[in-house]
């Protein structure tokens, strides 16, 4: 599973620096990078996909618990 989150990071730099779709698929075949699921080439849609997830994603993670209070409540038995 590290291994895939490392992958969505390199996509995601790239993507950063300004990699179109296309230029990043063809830097991960190039690189002998295949998906994790079916072992296939990448392709600029799926390039699309996954990081649209990621975004969405990152979205998600990004609400953190600021503070929690526990209060405890005492009555006669």
């Amino acid at each position: 599973r590290n291994e895939r989150v490392k992958r969505l990071e390199l996509i995601y730099s790239l993507h950063k620096i300004g990699l179109s779709n296309k230029e990043i698929s063809e830097y991960l075949n190039n690189k002998n990078l295949k998906t994790f699921r079916n072992h296939n080439i990448y392709t600029p849609k799926l390039i699309c996909v996954t990081l649209k997830k990621y975004k969405i994603r990152l979205l998600r993670n990004k609400d953190t618990i600021i503070q929690i209070k526990e209060s405890l409540y005492v009555r006669p038995y």
